[in-house]
């Protein structure tokens, strides 16, 4: 067995002595590091217990008598924690940038000062806070910067109240694990941030009297308010799947489930409207709008989603068109009492014929023998008498007929001519000569037929009243259809005496009437009408006299 060397025995005990230095201060490191890992995982919303973790860690891991930790801000250097073996010095809150110490502070190395006093009276700038601090016996100094990507984020100040510099090995291991304590507070930091970020946003959309909801670029939901959690009584992650079906009225969701996803293909901001299932399985219409969120090059980050209540406003609309329908039937009713008396000599003349008719058949059956020719073409003419009075009363019901609103194509032309047939006995009556420029090739609109021949006849009617004031001139009444892009253009003109140019809008108001027996609901009637069509109706002055009155409606196709 070979035996060592007298000589060799003491260099081995040393080499393990080292080895074992060593070993211990990196177990010390780790145990530092651990210290703030612990600190954080124990407090992860608050910075202060991992601030004092690690000054309490630097000043063991050094040994000094002292230590405090600064956060490196844009005034200057702010303390965040310190530590204090003995004495009871409290140290200034802030050192400027400019200050002399701020100077030590902000350096990215570490600074090792054996003796305070002498080193700030040899840069010949010992200032107040200096004072303060050598009086309670500072003496060695090592500033120790925590840096991240190469930025001061912080310094620790570690202190000796006697003069003895610290190792090389002391200030190897604080910079190291200083190094790392840097890398372990940014990162919590800018968690910490994060975390306040979302806070803060989640009391922002929680605080808006709406129900917000944010989602990621590809539209997938993020983020939910409370209030929308609240409606339908689900989780944030059984939301997250509303386009499976559930919480959108099944009638709704495929327009919804296509526009949203044309809207995220496209970037382009999406609006609809849907009834959302409330958590008591009652359904509420909802209006959805969803915008995109830019950064500055342009790219979609997230997208923000407002839905707004509208059952109370939707049910409010479909009363106020409940009521406009019944004004339009009490309109009507009281157009067919206007002339009444004239339709029901309209109707007495075909009944009055088709009793002579008959009496004629009754007649040529008595001859001998029988003309049989005579009788058949007599009882023909009875038979077109009762149509024709079968046309009348058809039309008359109609118009007196309650019946919600109903839209289908029909040809406007052919409506307007009933209409003239079915205002004949009243135009005849006073001496009004009706005219028709219809156009050829009128393309079908799409409306309620009844409702449009009501503005019609009030229109006539309103003419043919206008006129018969007219002592002088002839009263002729022109009615005319033109054809464009978008619809049609109807034009009731008269050459009656005119409106008045500052009333040529009041007209249309409620309650306003020229006439001593009017109500003045007729011509507001006939505006909601035809803007409900989805056009306009509107009075100008006819040339060379009386008034016209126009009105769109959009073509079939169009609407």
């Amino acid at each position: 067995m070979n035996q060592p060397e007298t000589g060799d025995a003491p260099e081995a005990a040393r080499g393990n002595s080292d080895l074992q230095k060593e070993l211990a201060e990196v177990l010390r490191q780790r145990a530092a590091i651990s210290a703030v890992l612990r600190a954080i995982a124990n407090s992860p919303d608050d910075l202060q217990p991992i601030f004092d973790t690690i000054i309490d860690s630097a000043v063991h891991l050094c040994r000094a008598e002292w230590g405090a930790f600064r956060l490196s801000e844009e005034i200057g250097f702010r303390l965040v924690a310190y530590k204090v073996s003995r004495g009871s010095w409290s140290p200034p809150m802030l050192q400027e940038h400019g200050s002399s110490v701020g100077r030590l502070l902000g350096s990215k190395s570490p600074v090792h000062i054996l003796d305070l006093a002498t080193h700030l009276e040899r840069m010949g700038a010992v200032e107040e806070g200096d004072r303060d601090a050598i009086s309670h016996g500072v003496r060695t100094v090592l500033y120790v910067p925590m840096l991240r990507n190469d930025e001061l984020i912080a310094t620790l100040s570690l202190v000796r109240y006697h003069i003895e510099p610290f190792t090389e090995k002391e200030i190897e291991l604080v910079t190291d694990f200083a190094a790392e304590a840097a890398i372990v507070l940014e990162v919590t930091r800018r968690e910490q941030a994060l975390r306040e970020s979302e806070r803060r946003s989640r009391s922002a959309i929680d605080g808006i009297p709406g129900f917000v909801a944010i989602l990621a670029p590809n539209g997938d939901v993020e983020a939910l308010n409370r209030q929308i959690l609240e409606y339908f009584g689900q989780s944030l992650e059984e939301l997250k799947g509303w386009a499976k079906g559930g919480t959108i009225h099944p009638e709704d969701l495929p327009r919804v489930v296509e526009g949203f996803t044309k809207s995220i293909a496209a970037g382009v901001p999406f609006e609809n409207e849907a009834r959302l299932l409330r958590f008591d399985g009652e359904y509420r219409w909802f209006v959805l709008r969803v915008v995109p969120s830019r950064d500055d090059s342009g790219r979609i980050t997230r997208w923000y989603v407002l839905l707004t209540d509208i059952e109370d406003r939707t049910q409010a609309l479909a009363q106020l068109q409940q009521m406009q329908s019944d004004f339009a039937h009490m309109n009507r009713v009281s157009m067919m009492g206007e002339f009444a008396a004239s339709l029901s000599h309209e109707i007495a003349q075909p009944i009055a014929s088709a009793r002579n008719n008959a009496r004629a058949a009754q007649n040529f059956l008595k001859l001998q023998p029988p003309n049989l020719g005579e009788v058949r073409e007599a009882l023909s003419c009875v038979v077109a008498d009762a149509d024709r009075s079968g046309e009348i009363i058809d039309r008359i019901r109609e118009q007196m007929k309650k019946a919600p609103p109903r839209k289908e194509r029909f040809d406007l032309n052919a409506a307007i001519n009933e209409v003239i047939v079915l205002a004949q006995s009243v135009t005849l009556r006073n001496g009004v000569s009706v005219q028709t420029r219809l156009a050829d090739g009128l393309l079908p609109v799409l409306g309620d037929r009844i409702q449009v021949q009501q503005v019609l006849l009030n229109l006539i009617l309103n003419a043919t009243d206008a006129m018969g004031s007219a002592e002088v001139g002839a009263r002729e009444l022109l009615i005319s259809t033109e054809q464009d892009q978008t619809g049609v253009l109807v034009a009731v003109r008269d050459s009656g005496p005119g409106i008045d140019p500052a009333h040529l809008e009041r007209v249309f108001d409620a309650f306003y009437t020229t006439k001593s027996s009017g109500t003045g609901m007729g011509l507001s009637i006939c505006r909601s009408i035809i803007t409900a069509h989805g056009g306009r109706l509107w009075a100008d002055a006819n040339e060379p006299r009386g008034a016209v009155f126009q009105f769109t409606l959009p073509n079939a196709s169009a609407g």
